[in-house]
Order: C-alpha cells, then sequence, then structure tokens
C-alpha cells in the first residue's frame, strides 16, 4: 500500500516541477532521481505480483488434484 502512496506523490511532484523553476543540472538530477523511484516501485510492484499469481496457481491445482 506504501509503494501506491510514494507513487501517488512522485506524480503531484511531476505535476508542480514546471512550476517550481527548476532548471539545468537541479531539473536533470530531480527528474532523474523520481524516475529512478517510479521505476525500482514499478519492478517490485510487478515482482509482487507474479509471486502471487504463482502461489495461487500452485494452490489452485494442488486443491484440483486432490
Amino acid at each position: 500500500m506504501w509503494k501506491q502512496w510514494v507513487n501517488a506523490l512522485l506524480g503531484a511532484a511531476v505535476i508542480a516541477i514546471p512550476f517550481l523553476g527548476l532548471t539545468g543540472s537541479t531539473l536533470a538530477w530531480t527528474l532523474g532521481i523520481m524516475g529512478a523511484v517510479v521505476l525500482v516501485l514499478s519492478l517490485w510492484t510487478t515482482r509482487e505480483i507474479s509471486r502471487e499469481e504463482y502461489e495461487e496457481v500452485v494452490t489452485h491445482h494442488k486443491h484440483s488434484h486432490a
């Protein structure tokens, strides 16, 4: 759940950045760090979903052959 909140905050920050007057390397670093955080959280969430789907398939398979 906390990962969704972090993504929401990063989305709000992306909306606000044009109005903050950031330029040059400050803008590049800010967007680069935010992009990296979004990427890591997305990959982490995808891995968790894949693991949950795998466990669901295994559980379903065990029950259907019992």
